[in-house]
Parts: structure tokens; C-alpha cells; sequence
């Protein structure tokens, strides 16, 4: 029955060379699997091993049948039940072997970082890229292929992937260079790796829903798939665009999805079922902090401040960052984790709650870190700065993942004695530099580790750990048991630990109610700290934050001009893209709660929101239109080609090997506080971390790299796999990354417009491809804060030794003062390399009597337009009667907008 549905299929289905794999589920009896036979050329079966319990079950999932997968279970390709593995063959293995994976899956319940739907290959083989698993996982890194090392990708780069309770036809595709994956039909990520970068390890199997060990034979007991499969075809070459989204729209209908749940009810806030039992208020005497001890007003587990350059405020403990052998940190008494385990007639739960603020950016900074260090030899404790060496035993949340401080990671390490796994999971943050509230909970009971910033739930995962395995010696606040990791530069207003699992509600009502309070008794609503006036550019964001505090629940209500704004309830208030017509907004914050049933309301200070309209000048441009220098057509400021670097018919050409274009110094300073760097590249380098651009200084100096100190550059791809854009300066840690979205990444041998966009007036940064916004941050230091610094200013070399050279071509860059915004980004892509955009005259007004009268200068090519309304609806028509200098149009009595456009 299943063979004649797979017959009936064939005719619409479209292929890629051979079709080695070709398995239906949606026919087969209720019950496990026995036997799944394979319709594709290698022909054999797909089965459980000896071990029956590790069969999926074949049931109803919404409308259509497929196989359900435990987290155990896994089917292996053999010649028949009981029979031989079946090896994948030459076309799917060895060295860049084109190929195509089709799947129809399904995941009911959140999924962790790395659940396997199909792999060969083996993990941890050398070299990199010696794997092949084919995931429904939600790591930024590996969550949707793992080729092992730097080779894998995610379905998104900021972590997460396709919707849960939906059917999905997933598709990954290999050509030898680029790996791309594909979502219902269409791209939704894709990297250029090069050529030689896969090399797929021979005589293993084929399973579906787990992978292998690095002896190729032994199945991984983690990383299995835990959902529903459908179909799988695995193909020899490559699918194209066009044929994916035919395979999907051809068997879309035969997969219904489950009826989707109602919305959960949101999260109340609740009360504290009863005190924390230890807490930090770093209310000690302001001044320097070191060897000082912190009170616990709770108990008496009192903590110490070790280390260099720690201060004390009156209110926060203030944590500078740096290396972990020297820089302060916050040192707890042991046990306090493990103490709560049940095995140690603890109470089986656990929260560790801070208000903290982020200051600067430390690599792999710690929030908390709860656990053992040690070297070969064993583990310590360690008693102030320095000693230890590799993090065995841990309990962890993260300020930042590597240099990223876009991202946490939180992380529960087992490995004192080793073998006890780790478990790790990492989220997208958005609260660098900004007051957060944090709360981490670990309730030993069902095993679920939760994270929740500001109220709201960032991150969950699973163990089967107990706190009481956790050799807790070093039990601490802005340091890593990770001798290699920096420890953290941060502030501490208040640090408080429980002895339960803090409540979704509870964490909500904690954060709401403050550092000062316990959200345990009624307390009157404060604002104690009020929304600030901005002045944007226009098209950047708008933040309007209020703290406030008061027992819960506290309700916030923004209003705009005096009228409430729907939906905004929140502490902070997000106004994005705003235009001239937001200018001069005023904005207020109404909170409210209830004291002894006595309602309390108070509105916070007005704040008003300027808008400013940038000015953007093109103050640098290299054209590459003489033979052996980089000549500014601009500013005068000529570069030099240094190396395998050339110019050949218009284009800067870097070999890779060790050509560059060294800029002059200080170009990127000079610019001020804002400004634009723009480029049309063309990518040809397979290398990790190579630069397109690195301009900043390292620390051996001018005309050296060595390690980067102060720096703006652009990587194609980073170890992760996807381009990004760093800032780091003056040196105090990255302030600023922008990792595109997917499906934005660069393609290899196509000529892409890049512009980076930075706006320290308006607090914006932004990475554009092809004219179109990918990604989009803050801009908290004014370039002008590198003067002296910017003197090695690359195209196609790193500050950092390591580092390999870049390959490719630049047929232009630019450099402007200013910050251009998206429409003069997609202005400058829409012209080419070789023009510069033309801006339209601006238009005056004036009122005489009942007249408007518009003016502007004279230009060719521009039409008068008029609209009664703004956005995507709006429609707009030429103004009757307009000249070429202006028109007068009668006063109407109602709003109307006026625009000159290039037809």
C-alpha cells in the first residue's frame, strides 16, 4: 500500500540525479515499525535494532499519518529485517559530495538545540566537515545541519527554527561550495563554505532520527529527534529553488497540520510564596571594594569582594571586567546550590534572581557561575584570583556567548568525575547596557532548568542531573570557572536566592516589583525612573523606558499625546523607523496597582521625542580605476596595495594569500560621529574569519597584527558559519554586533552591495545587503572615539594574526559622514558602483491666504505628488497644475502630504 502511494507521488515529485532514499510513512498500520521499505535505488528497509523499544510508532498527527519519535528511538538502513547495514553510498560520502535531503516532519513541543531527523557520517571524525546530520533543532550554530566543526549552520542565526504543531517540508541541498536550507518551499538560511570543506566519512549507515559516534557504528544516545516524520528523500545532486517549492506545493496537501491549541493565558504576576534565603543589596559604604565583604541580610552567608577594581556605589556592587587571574569578581559561600538537593535533604528547588546592568562587553562573562575548576590532576577550590584552569563541575548563565552580547547562554556542566554531560542552551538578548532583572530556576523534580530576563521566559532545558552532583566549591558573581574566560564587567543591584523554583508569575511579579521590594506584602506603585526625551534621526528606533516599583501586579500603560497606545504595556516602549511626523511626540507612562484594595495610579514625566533628519556626505571613494593604488577620488586620502593585491578592469583584487589595501589613518575618526561605510565585494574566500574590512589597531601597533584592541570590521563568515559586522572600541570589550538574518548571507563569485550604517545620535547601527536591512543594533560610542586608534585600515586583512587573508574583489567602497538610512541605502544599491545616487530637491511651504504654496528648486526628472495619508496604502497622485519650481494648491481643511518623486 505505502509502495503504490510512493508510485502514484513519483510522477510529480521532481528528483536530483539519483533518488537514493525514498520512504513514506503516511500509509503504513498504526503501531511500530517494524519495517519501512525504501522506494529509492538503494533499495532495503529502514528498521529498529535489536532493541524494539527503540521503534517510532506510526499514529495520526492532525490529518496525516507518520512515525513518532521519542527521543529513543531510531531506524537504521539495513538489507532486510535482522539483516545487514546498508552503507551510504559514494554519491552522499567523501569529498564535496552534491546532494539533497527532503523531509516532512512535525514537532508538538519545543525542541532542544540539536534533534537529528537524518544523518550518515560520524561525529568528532577529523577533519571538520566529516559528518552528515540533517536537524530539527534550535542552536544558532548546528540547529539545522551538523557537518561537524565550523562547517555546521542554523535555521536562524540568533537561534530557533520552523514553528512547533505545524507539518514542515525541510530541505537541505550541498553543491560542493554552499550549504543551503530550506523551509516549506522557500531559502531561509545558506553559507558558502568552498570548495574541499565536506569530506563525508564512507562506510557508515544511514539513520533516521539519530546520528553516530566517531567509531561510525555506536548511536548517540542524545541529539535523537523527538516529533513526527512523514517522508524522507535523500538525492544524489542538487534540488534547485524551483523544484523545492514544486515538491512542496505538490504534497502540501496531504499534510494537516494538528488544530492549533488556543493561545496560552498570560502570565499573571504572583506573589513570593515565601522569602529568598539569602540577600546581597550592596549596601555598603561607597568607595573601593576590594577584600570587602557584601551582607547577607537573610542568613549570614555574607560574600567577598576578590580581585582587582571592584567599587562599592552605596546602592550596587560594580564588577570592572578583564582577565580572570586579576579582575574582581564576587566570591559566595560554598554549598549554596547543591545544599538544596534532595539527596542532601534540601528542598529539590532552586532560583538565583539579580537586577544587574551589563556595562561592557567581557568574552564568555558570567553572571553566575556555581561550581569546580581544576586542571588534569583534579579539581579545587579557588581562593582568589588566579589558579584553576578548565570548568568541571557548573551552574552558569552568561553575559554574552564568545564576543557576542546579543546572546546568553545558559549551561549545567556534570564532569566532577567526568561523565556526567552537559547540558547548554543559548538565547538571544537584547538588554546590553540597560537595568535587567534576571531570574534562573532548577526545579530537581522534573528537571527543567528556566530562564527568564525582565519577567518573560528566554530559555528552557532539561537534566536528569541533581543539584547535590554539583561540587559547588566556587560559588560566584561575575567570574567563570574558566580561568580562560574573562570575568565580567558588570553592576549588581541586588542578588537574592532561593531555596524553590520560582513561578513564571513570580518571576513577572519580582521584576515588576524591583530591587528594593519583595513582592510578598502590598506596597504603593513608584516610578523611580522616568522616561528620558530623545532626539532620533529619522527612520532609527525610539526607547522609552520606565522602572518602576510596587507589589504586583503592576500595570503599565503608555500613552502618546495623551492617548493610550494599544498594546503598550510594557516597562519599555519601542518606536521603530519613526518619520518627520513623529517629531515633537510626547510620551507618558501610567502605572497602576492596588494597595489594601485602594487602587493606586501615578504617571510618570512627559518625555518628547525629537526627530532630526540626517545629513549623509560622501567624505571617501575608491573606484579602483588606476593600476597599483587605491586612489580617493573625494577626500584626497590615497591608499596602498600591499602584497598579492592588484587592480584589474576596475576592480581592487586581493588574492587571499597576503594582498590588502592598506587605507590611510584616522579616515574612519574623521568621519565624526556618525557615518557610513559602503562597498560592492565580490566573495571568493572559503576561510573562516578572514575580513572584507578591519580597520582599528592591535596590539603590536601600526602596520602589525597581532591581537585586535580597537576595531570595526566585516567577516564573510565568522566560525559560526555566517557573516558579521563588529564593533570593539575604545578597548573595553565589543559594544556591537550585527549578524545578518537568513536568509542574508554572502554568496560566493556574485558582485554584493554592503553598507554599514552608524548612528551614535541615534543610538542605530545597520548592516545592509543589496540595499535591503539584515540586521540592525545599537550605536553607543561615536566613531570619533577611535582618533589615534584607527591607524592599520584594512580591505582584506584582520588585526588579528590568525586571522587568513581575504579573497575577493571590491569594485567600490566608500566612506560618508553621516548615517544613511534604509531608503538612501536601497538609493545608493539601486545606482550601481559607478553613479551616485541624485537627491530629490527638498520642498518649502508657506500659507497665502487660502493657499499652500509649495517651492523647491529646479530639477528634471522629479514629479510633484500629494497624498491624504502615509504608509504602504497610501495613494498618491500627481498635484495639478505643478511647474517645475513649485505649485499652489488650495487649503482644504484636511491633512494632506506632498513628495518629489523620480518617476
Amino acid at each position: 500500500m505505502a509502495a503504490g502511494v510512493v508510485t502514484e507521488l513519483q510522477a510529480q515529485i521532481q528528483s536530483a540525479g539519483t533518488l537514493f532514499v525514498n520512504v513514506d510513512a503516511t500509509a503504513l498500520p498504526d503501531g511500530p515499525v517494524t519495517s519501512l521499505a525504501n522506494a529509492g535505488t538503494l533499495g532495503g528497509v529502514f528498521a529498529a535494532t535489536a532493541d524494539p523499544t527503540n521503534a517510532p510508532v506510526v499514529t495520526t498527527i492532525g490529518g496525516t499519518k507518520a512515525m513518532r519519535f521519542d527521543g529513543n528511538d531510531f531506524l537504521q538502513h539495513m538489507s532486510a529485517v535482522g539483516g545487514s547495514p546498508i552503507l551510504a553510498p559514494e554519491g552522499l560520502t567523501g569529498e564535496n559530495p552534491t546532494r539533497s535531503i527532503e523531509v516532512w516532519a512535525l514537532n508538538q513541543l519545543p525542541y532542544d538545540g540539536e534533534e537529528t531527523m537524518v544523518s550518515w557520517g560520524k561525529r568528532g571524525g577529523s577533519p571538520d566537515g566529516s559528518n552528515m546530520s540533517f536537524n530539527y533543532g534550535s542552536d544558532f550554530r548546528w540547529g539545522a545541519v551538523g557537518h561537524w566543526g565550523n562547517r555546521d549552520i542554523g535555521w536562524n542565526n540568533t537561534g530557533g527554527g520552523p514553528a512547533i504543531n505545524r507539518w514542515h517540508h525541510l530541505v537541505y541541498t550541498y553543491d560542493g561550495t554552499t550549504t543551503r536550507v530550506y523551509s516549506d518551499g522557500a531559502l531561509v538560511n545558506g553559507e558558502y563554505l568552498g570548495e574541499g570543506a565536506i569530506f563525508t566519512h564512507p562506510d557508515t549507515t544511514i539513520l533516521l532520527g539519530a546520528q553516530t559516534e566517531p567509531d561510525g557504528t555506536t548511536v548517540t544516545g542524545g541529539l535523537r529527534f523527538t516529533g513526527a516524520i512523514g517522508r524522507v528523500r535523500v538525492h544524489d545532486g542538487v534540488l534547485t529553488p524551483a523544484q523545492i517549492a514544486a515538491n512542496y506545493n505538490a504534497e502540501k496537501a496531504a499534510f494537516i497540520d494538528p488544530t492549533q491549541p488556543p493561545p496560552p493565558e498570560p502570565v499573571a504576576p504572583a506573589r513570593l510564596t515565601k522569602a529568598p534565603v539569602h540577600r546581597y543589596s550592596f549596601n555598603e559604604a561607597a568607595g573601593d571594594a576590594t577584600d570587602r565583604q557584601f551582607m547577607d541580610s537573610a542568613q549570614t552567608a555574607h560574600g567577598t569582594v576578590l580581585g582587582a577594581g571592584a567599587t562599592f556605589t552605596g546602592t550596587r556592587l560594580v564588577l570592572p571586567g578583564g582577565p580572570s587571574g586579576e579582575a574582581a569578581y564576587g566570591d559566595l559561600p560554598n554549598g549554596l546550590l547543591s545544599s538544596n538537593g534532595v539527596a542532601n535533604s534540601g528542598s529539590g528547588g532552586f532560583s538565583f534572581e539579580a537586577f544587574i546592568k551589563i556595562t561592557g562587553g567581557r568574552t564568555w562573562g558570567r553572571i553566575f557561575d556555581i561550581g569546580s575548576s581544576g586542571t588534569a590532576e583534579g579539581t579545587e577550590e579557588v581562593l582568589g584570583p588566579g589558579g584553576g584552569g578548565e570548568g568541571r563541575d557548573y551552574f552558569a548563565y552568561t553575559t554574552q556567548v564568545d564576543n557576542n552580547v546579543g546572546q546568553r547562554r545558559l549551561e549545567l556542566r556534570n564532569e566532577d568525575p567526568a561523565g556526567g554531560g552537559i547540558v547548554t542552551i543559548d538565547n538571544p538578548t537584547a538588554t546590553f547596557n540597560q537595568d535587567t532583572h534576571v531570574v534562573v530556576t532548577w526545579d530537581e523534580a522534573t528537571g527543567r532548568i528556566i530562564a527568564y530576563e525582565n519577567g518573560v521566559q528566554v530559555s528552557t532545558m532539561t537534566t536528569d542531573d541533581k543539584m547535590s552532583d554539583i561540587n559547588d566549591v566556587n560559588v560566584w558573581l561575575g567570574r567563570s570557572n574558566w580561568t580562560g574566560d574573562q570575568n565580567a564587567q558588570i553592576e549588581y543591584d541586588e542578588v537574592r536566592i532561593y531555596d524553590y523554583a520560582l513561578t513564571a508569575g513570580q518571576a513577572l511579579g519580582s521584576a515588576g516589583a524591583g530591587p528594593n521590594q519583595l513582592n510578598n506584602a502590598d506596597s504603593a506603585v513608584v516610578v523611580i525612573s522616568q522616561p528620558q526625551s530623545l532626539t532620533i534621526p529619522e527612520t532609527s528606533r525610539a526607547t522609552f523606558t520606565v522602572r518602576v516599583q510596587g507589589s504586583s501586579p503592576v500595570s503599565i500603560q503608555w500613552l502618546r499625546n495623551g492617548t493610550v497606545i494599544a498594546g503598550a504595556t510594557s516597562p519599555t516602549l519601542v518606536v521603530d523607523n519613526v518619520t518627520a511626523a513623529d517629531n515633537g511626540a510626547v510620551f507618558t507612562a501610567r502605572v497602576s496597582n492596588t494597595v489594601n484594595g485602594a487602587p493606586v495610579t501615578v504617571t510618570s514625566s512627559p518625555a518628547t521625542l525629537n526627530v532630526s533628519s540626517p545629513t549623509v556626505t560622501l567624505k571617501h571613494r575608491y573606484s579602483f580605476n588606476e593600476g597599483g593604488v587605491a586612489r580617493d577620488s573625494i577626500g584626497g586620502k590615497d591608499g596602498a596595495l600591499v602584497g598579492g593585491a592588484s587592480v584589474s578592469e576596475g576592480q581592487l583584487v586581493l588574492d587571499g594569500a597576503d594582498g590588502y589595501a592598506d587605507l590611510p589613518n584616522g579616515i574612519l575618526s574623521g568621519l565624526g560621529q556618525d557615518g557610513t561605510i559602503e562597498m560592492w565585494i565580490t566573495h571568493q574566500s572559503a576561510a573562516i574569519w578572514t575580513r572584507i574590512m578591519d580597520f582599528g589597531v592591535s596590539d603590536q601597533g601600526e602596520d602589525a597584527s597581532g591581537n585586535g584592541v580597537d576595531y570595526i570590521f566585516l567577516t564573510p563568515r565568522m566560525g559560526d558559519g555566517f557573516p558579521r559586522f563588529e564593533a570593539n572600541f575604545p578597548d573595553t570589550g565589543v559594544i556591537q554586533t550585527l549578524d545578518p538574518q537568513p536568509p542574508a548571507w554572502l554568496p560566493a563569485n556574485e558582485e554584493t552591495h554592503v553598507a554599514i550604517s552608524w548612528s551614535n545620535s541615534g543610538n542605530t547601527s545597520r548592516l545592509f545587503f543589496n540595499g535591503v536591512p539584515v540586521s540592525q543594533g545599537a550605536a553607543s560610542r561615536p566613531l570619533s572615539d577611535l582618533a589615534g586608534e584607527d591607524v592599520n585600515n584594512w580591505l582584506g586583512r584582520s588585526q588579528f594574526v590568525a586571522d587568513a587573508y581575504w579573497s575577493g574583489k571590491f569594485n567600490e567602497f566608500r566612506l560618508y559622514s553621516g548615517a544613511m538610512t534604509p531608503s538612501q541605502a536601497a538609493a545608493s544599491f539601486a545606482a550601481g558602483p559607478n553613479n551616485l545616487p541624485v537627491a530629490a530637491p527638498k520642498i518649502t511651504a508657506s500659507i497665502s491666504g487660502n493657499n499652500l504654496v509649495l517651492s523647491f528648486p529646479a530639477s528634471t526628472g522629479f514629479v510633484l505628488e500629494s497624498a491624504t495619508t502615509l504608509g504602504s496604502g497610501a495613494n498618491w497622485t500627481a498635484v495639478s497644475g505643478a511647474t517645475a519650481t513649485g505649485a499652489t494648491v488650495p487649503l482644504e481643511g484636511r491633512m494632506r502630504f506632498f513628495r518629489l518623486r523620480r518617476p
